[in-house]
């Protein structure tokens, strides 16, 4: 009997135990292992069984074989953790492309012809793009609406006195683009970056290629992250390359609490 899974929008896909093995493989797993979680998963599974409910499976099973692979499985979700509270998601955003070589800025305010604009990230390298960032907290699509508002604010920006300040324009999202929302882009030459788009070079393959995973992936509760990201402390690797006393100093938390989370830390980026 072929078995399908229920995707958030409702749509109905056949599972297939290679995309487990290929997306197991990627945050580093063995080949050996790999092949063992996607096996027990599918005889485990049922027809109707929700992505978010295979998603759980996967990383139980991870956690049980390998941690720290469990833990970058669980990327997609920990992106809906990375709330607005403290540091923001533009702030995150800036960060990310400053390891790509661009210079940034957040929180801009510039005038357009008609209003007054705060831009969310301005980056530059080769092009000074106008940045907008989308977050949710939930797997909910950036749609057609979002990318069409961010397109007129940009050509207000454009006639107006500033013009020159930008030459594209670039929307960030950490959850999925609607297809209208792709086809508007790609038909006005904007530029958007998403899970899984564009292909090969979405967000989470971004966070990956640099090992960058935020700290939001670690198995902490949810009032610790938003002091360790008020502090200014957004990837894992920016807890294991700094001492736990200057955290501390930071973050107001105990010692003990500090080396526990950037323990984790470790095994995330080492496993």
């Amino acid at each position: 009997m072929t078995i399908h899974v229920l995707k958030r929008d409702g749509r109905r896909e056949e599972f297939k135990r290679e995309k487990i093995v290929k997306t197991c493989r990627r945050v580093g797993a063995s080949e050996r292992i790999a092949r063992k979680v996607a096996k027990e998963v599918e005889d485990r599974i049922y027809d109707g069984i929700t992505t978010d409910e295979v998603l759980t499976l996967v990383v139980d099973l991870l956690d049980k074989y390998e941690y720290s692979k469990g833990v970058k499985y669980n990327l997609k979700k920990s992106l809906l953790r990375l709330g607005p509270s403290g540091f923001g998601f533009e702030k995150f955003v800036a960060r990310l492309l400053e390891e790509y070589g661009y210079s940034t800025k957040t929180n801009v305010y510039t005038d357009g012809r008609c209003v007054r604009h705060e831009i969310d990230v301005i980056a530059e390298k080769e092009k000074r793009y106008m940045i907008e960032c989308k977050f949710h907290n939930l797997p909910i699509y950036t749609g057609l609406k979002e990318v069409m508002y961010t397109y007129a604010r940009f050509l207000d920006l454009l006639e107006s006195k500033n013009s020159a300040e930008f030459n594209s324009v670039w929307v960030f999202t950490n959850t999925k683009f609607s297809e209208d929302a792709k086809r508007y882009a790609k038909c006005k030459g904007m530029k958007l970056t998403g899970w899984n788009y564009p292909e090969k070079e979405g967000i989470e393959t971004l966070l990956e290629r640099k090992n960058l995973y935020p700290i939001s992936i670690l198995k902490i509760e949810k009032h610790l992250l938003d002091r360790f990201v008020e502090a200014g402390y957004v990837f894992c690797r920016d807890l294991v390359e700094t001492e736990p006393k200057e955290i501390k100093a930071k973050t107001g938390l105990s010692l003990r609490e500090v080396r526990k989370v950037r323990e984790e830390a470790k095994l995330v980026l080492n496993g």
